[in-house]
Protein backbone atom coordinates (compact mmCIF):
# COMPACT_ATOMS: atom_id res chain seq x y z
CA UNK A 1 0.00 0.00 0.00
CA UNK A 2 1.74 3.02 -1.08
CA UNK A 3 1.67 5.92 1.43
CA UNK A 4 0.13 9.09 0.75
CA UNK A 5 2.41 12.42 0.92
CA UNK A 6 0.89 15.52 2.69
CA UNK A 7 1.12 17.69 -0.30
CA UNK A 8 -0.28 15.10 -2.21
CA UNK A 9 -3.22 14.60 -0.49
CA UNK A 10 -3.62 18.80 -0.05
CA UNK A 11 -3.08 19.01 -3.84
CA UNK A 12 -6.23 16.22 -4.27
CA UNK A 13 -7.85 17.67 -1.68
CA UNK A 14 -8.25 21.21 -3.67
CA UNK A 15 -8.67 19.18 -6.67
CA UNK A 16 -11.67 17.59 -5.28
CA UNK A 17 -13.00 21.15 -4.20
CA UNK A 18 -12.89 22.64 -7.73
CA UNK A 19 -15.08 19.48 -8.80
CA UNK A 20 -17.58 19.44 -5.81
CA UNK A 21 -17.98 22.85 -4.14
CA UNK A 22 -21.87 21.69 -3.20
CA UNK A 23 -19.91 18.72 -1.33
CA UNK A 24 -17.38 20.34 0.09
CA UNK A 25 -19.51 23.27 1.19
CA UNK A 26 -21.15 20.64 3.35
CA UNK A 27 -18.46 18.70 4.70
CA UNK A 28 -17.17 22.01 5.75
CA UNK A 29 -20.51 22.96 7.91
CA UNK A 30 -20.50 19.52 8.89
CA UNK A 31 -17.23 19.12 10.24
CA UNK A 32 -17.70 23.03 11.71
CA UNK A 33 -20.66 21.43 13.41
CA UNK A 34 -18.92 18.47 14.53
CA UNK A 35 -15.88 21.06 16.14
CA UNK A 36 -18.70 22.91 17.97
CA UNK A 37 -19.73 19.74 19.88
CA UNK A 38 -16.81 18.76 20.39
CA UNK A 39 -16.14 21.87 22.71
CA UNK A 40 -19.44 21.58 24.17
CA UNK A 41 -18.57 17.89 25.20
CA UNK A 42 -15.03 18.82 26.27
CA UNK A 43 -17.06 21.88 28.67
CA UNK A 44 -19.31 19.23 29.91
CA UNK A 45 -17.02 16.17 30.40
CA UNK A 46 -18.45 13.71 27.89
CA UNK A 47 -15.33 12.16 27.55
CA UNK A 48 -17.65 9.23 25.30
CA UNK A 49 -18.95 12.04 23.55
CA UNK A 50 -15.75 13.51 22.68
CA UNK A 51 -14.46 9.96 21.32
CA UNK A 52 -17.68 10.15 19.28
CA UNK A 53 -17.04 13.21 17.70
CA UNK A 54 -13.24 12.47 17.02
CA UNK A 55 -14.42 9.21 15.22
CA UNK A 56 -16.77 11.08 13.08
CA UNK A 57 -14.09 13.36 12.10
CA UNK A 58 -11.62 10.74 10.94
CA UNK A 59 -14.64 8.97 9.28
CA UNK A 60 -15.40 12.16 7.33
CA UNK A 61 -11.96 11.49 5.86
CA UNK A 62 -12.68 7.49 4.37
CA UNK A 63 -14.05 9.16 1.11
CA UNK A 64 -10.91 10.74 0.24
CA UNK A 65 -8.94 7.46 1.26
CA UNK A 66 -10.25 5.30 -0.43
CA UNK A 67 -10.62 7.58 -3.52
CA UNK A 68 -6.79 7.78 -3.05
CA UNK A 69 -5.98 3.98 -2.66
CA UNK A 70 -8.17 2.41 -4.70
CA UNK A 71 -7.62 5.17 -7.61
CA UNK A 72 -11.69 5.38 -8.17
CA UNK A 73 -13.95 8.61 -7.90
CA UNK A 74 -16.51 8.75 -5.31
CA UNK A 75 -18.81 11.16 -7.04
CA UNK A 76 -20.05 14.44 -4.74
CA UNK A 77 -23.82 13.65 -4.61
CA UNK A 78 -22.36 9.93 -3.06
CA UNK A 79 -19.77 11.60 -0.64
CA UNK A 80 -22.41 14.10 0.66
CA UNK A 81 -24.87 11.33 1.21
CA UNK A 82 -21.66 10.01 3.37
CA UNK A 83 -21.39 12.86 5.03
CA UNK A 84 -24.79 13.44 6.35
CA UNK A 85 -25.46 9.73 7.36
CA UNK A 86 -21.97 9.85 9.54
CA UNK A 87 -23.60 12.96 11.46
CA UNK A 88 -26.95 11.82 11.44
CA UNK A 89 -25.88 8.47 13.10
CA UNK A 90 -22.84 9.91 15.54
CA UNK A 91 -23.77 13.23 16.04
CA UNK A 92 -27.75 13.53 16.28
CA UNK A 93 -28.14 9.81 16.89
CA UNK A 94 -26.08 9.51 19.50
CA UNK A 95 -24.69 12.28 21.41
CA UNK A 96 -28.00 14.46 21.30
CA UNK A 97 -29.98 11.17 21.45
CA UNK A 98 -32.42 11.40 18.89
CA UNK A 99 -32.35 7.52 19.01
CA UNK A 100 -34.64 8.39 21.83
CA UNK A 101 -36.26 11.32 21.08
CA UNK A 102 -37.41 11.03 17.58
CA UNK A 103 -39.43 8.05 16.73
CA UNK A 104 -38.16 5.79 13.63
CA UNK A 105 -34.59 7.77 13.57
CA UNK A 106 -32.89 4.13 13.88
CA UNK A 107 -35.64 3.38 10.68
CA UNK A 108 -34.55 6.21 8.56
CA UNK A 109 -30.65 5.10 9.23
CA UNK A 110 -30.96 1.91 8.52
CA UNK A 111 -32.92 2.46 5.38
CA UNK A 112 -30.36 5.20 4.07
CA UNK A 113 -27.64 2.77 4.77
CA UNK A 114 -29.70 0.17 3.00
CA UNK A 115 -29.36 2.84 -0.01
CA UNK A 116 -25.60 3.73 0.69
CA UNK A 117 -24.45 -0.04 0.47
CA UNK A 118 -27.35 -0.34 -2.31
CA UNK A 119 -24.81 1.92 -4.55
CA UNK A 120 -21.68 0.14 -3.07
CA UNK A 121 -22.72 -2.77 -4.55
CA UNK A 122 -23.81 -1.33 -7.76
CA UNK A 123 -20.22 0.34 -7.72
CA UNK A 124 -18.46 -3.12 -7.08
CA UNK A 125 -19.84 -4.80 -10.22
CA UNK A 126 -19.45 -1.96 -11.97
CA UNK A 127 -15.76 -1.88 -10.82
CA UNK A 128 -15.01 -5.65 -10.51
CA UNK A 129 -16.44 -5.97 -14.13
CA UNK A 130 -13.81 -3.71 -16.00
CA UNK A 131 -11.77 -5.61 -17.95
CA UNK A 132 -10.04 -5.54 -21.72
CA UNK A 133 -13.23 -7.53 -23.13
CA UNK A 134 -16.89 -5.75 -22.53
CA UNK A 135 -19.05 -7.56 -20.55
CA UNK A 136 -22.62 -7.30 -20.76
CA UNK A 137 -24.74 -7.31 -17.72
CA UNK A 138 -28.29 -7.22 -17.51
CA UNK A 139 -29.65 -4.27 -15.50
CA UNK A 140 -31.69 -7.04 -13.68
CA UNK A 141 -28.73 -9.05 -12.62
CA UNK A 142 -26.91 -5.89 -11.14
CA UNK A 143 -30.15 -5.02 -9.31
CA UNK A 144 -30.03 -8.43 -7.76
CA UNK A 145 -26.35 -8.29 -6.67
CA UNK A 146 -26.57 -4.35 -5.00
CA UNK A 147 -30.16 -5.37 -3.29
CA UNK A 148 -28.20 -8.73 -2.03
CA UNK A 149 -24.98 -6.98 -1.08
CA UNK A 150 -27.05 -3.96 0.70
CA UNK A 151 -28.75 -6.86 2.64
CA UNK A 152 -25.93 -9.19 3.15
CA UNK A 153 -23.99 -5.37 5.17
CA UNK A 154 -27.16 -5.46 6.60
CA UNK A 155 -27.36 -8.41 8.36
CA UNK A 156 -23.42 -8.35 9.42
CA UNK A 157 -24.35 -5.03 10.98
CA UNK A 158 -26.99 -6.46 12.66
CA UNK A 159 -24.76 -9.52 14.13
CA UNK A 160 -22.19 -6.45 15.09
CA UNK A 161 -25.03 -4.71 17.29
CA UNK A 162 -26.22 -8.17 18.76
CA UNK A 163 -22.73 -9.37 19.69
CA UNK A 164 -21.98 -5.68 21.48
CA UNK A 165 -25.26 -5.74 23.42
CA UNK A 166 -24.69 -9.25 24.80
CA UNK A 167 -21.27 -9.36 25.27
CA UNK A 168 -20.50 -5.72 26.46
CA UNK A 169 -24.18 -4.73 27.69
CA UNK A 170 -24.52 -2.03 25.62
CA UNK A 171 -27.63 -0.47 23.60
CA UNK A 172 -26.94 -0.33 20.16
Amino acid sequence: MPAIRPGTFVRRLKDRIALNRRTFALYSVLRVLVLVVLVRCVMTGRWEDVALCVLSLVLFLIPAFVEDLARVQIPGLFQGIIYAFIFAAEILGEIDHYYVLVPGWDTVLHTMNGFLCAAIGFSLVDLLNRSSRPISLSPLYVAIVAFCFSMTIGVLWEFVEFGFDTFFDLDM
